[in-house]
């Protein structure tokens, strides 16, 4: 469990687990990825169909 310490306006301190915390990292990345991800997906929708000729010539450009 964590424990608020102390509270103001603009900070929260809590104590936890170092196990607790480590995993509230991971969310906290997956949420990013998750939000790329999700951004991606809504840019394909609009961006027009390439062959596959010009695909590889896209990714050898990079």
């Amino acid at each position: 469990m964590e424990a608020i310490i102390e509270r103001t306006p603009r900070r929260v301190t809590v104590s936890m687990s170092v196990r607790r915390w480590n995993r509230m990292l991971q969310l906290e990345e997956t949420y990013k990825l998750a939000r790329i991800i999700k951004r991606s997906m809504k840019q394909m929708d609009f961006e027009p169909s390439m062959t596959p000729d010009e695909a590889v010539a896209a990714l050898r450009a990079l």
